[in-house]
């Protein structure tokens, strides 16, 4: 059983539990440590702060960043939830977020022939940051919808077939560069970590009649580099979407290049969550909910103690 979950995200965000129902799980499953991490707000922070100084569960304020290249998602750690700078700067992000679901919302609409409203989308987005899921589970409680969406009757099924990212339906947004992310986790006081690395860099590869995932190492670790140079302090090695091979690749890459290693579930919503065709691996189902293969995580938030606190003590 893991004793701590560094990746959760609240109704903040996309998530589907509130920061205090999240500590409140987190406390049943005796978890000792999370971390909130909403995509591009702090948002659920606060609540999450008091809520687990009643229930005595140590929250670690977090947040989870998307970037330019890849399509990749910067971690931050020990964030100050009220530097303003921050605040500013993901004021922008929430906005660029509304405009681009308004677009996609139109074009789910025209292309498809749904049957939702904005001010639906706004019920699922209770956290005020809209985001795909908000999207589909607006469409989804519609019961004009229901024949149209016929055999996708889950979000993971909608995903696959209207809302990918080479989906016509789907509006790229503008995102922040990795490197002006890792300095804004930074300038907050923050540790900046590469969340679930592999997933970026994995592809599609057929060996006779079957697909298998396979991940460009070599990829990754060239990135990885450039991420090092711009400041980043660590890679999410344990994550329900790492296979086997990606997290004894990502071991040893922390190691190489003297990394914090972090864990986390990337949880979203409790509960039980189709597994990919490809790789077979599924969303986490509860808080906590990552393999680690034997490999030693005792000392992981130890070290990112050690690191969020030097880096406080020199800001």
């Amino acid at each position: 059983m893991n004793t701590f979950d560094l990746q959760i995200q609240s109704t903040a965000s996309d998530g589907k539990h509130s920061p205090r129902e999240i500590v409140k799980m987190a406390q049943e499953l005796g978890l000792q440590v999370i971390a909130i991490t909403d995509h591009d707000t702090i948002g659920g922070v606060s609540e999450a702060l008091m809520a687990g100084g009643e229930m005595e569960v140590r929250v670690i304020p977090g947040i989870e960043m998307s970037v330019e290249e890849h399509n990749a998602h910067i971690l931050g750690y020990g964030v100050d939830y009220k530097n303003e700078r921050l605040l500013e700067e993901l004021e922008k992000f929430r906005q660029g977020r509304i405009e681009g679901a308004r677009a996609m919302l139109e074009n789910l609409k025209k292309n498809e022939g749904f049957v939702v409203e904005w001010e639906d989308v706004l019920k699922e987005a209770t956290g005020g940051l809209v985001a795909r899921p908000h999207l589909v589970r607006a469409i989804m409680n519609r019961p004009e919808n229901k024949e149209k969406l016929g055999a996708a009757s889950t979000m993971h099924d909608f995903f696959a077939k209207y809302l990918t990212d080479d989906n016509p339906n789907y509006v790229k947004r503008t995102h922040i560069s990795a490197k002006d992310a890792i300095a804004l986790i930074r300038g907050a006081g923050g540790i900046a970590v590469w969340s679930h690395p592999a997933i970026h860099f994995r592809g599609k590869e057929t060996r006779g009649a079957a697909s298998i995932s396979q991940t460009d190492y070599d990829a990754l670790e060239n990135f990885l580099k450039e991420l090092i140079n711009w400041g980043l302090a660590g890679v999410e090695v344990f994550n329900p979407s790492h296979t086997e091979d990606d997290m004894e690749f990502l071991q040893s890459t922390a190691v190489k290049y003297n990394l914090l290693r972090t864990a986390g579930s990337d949880f979203h919503e409790k509960g039980d969550h189709p597994a990919d065709p490809v790789s077979g691996l599924h969303s986490a189902r509860t808080l906590g909910d990552y393999e680690t293969y034997g490999f030693p995580t005792d000392d992981i938030v130890l070290k990112l103690d050690e690191a969020i606190s030097k880096n406080t003590s020199t800001c």
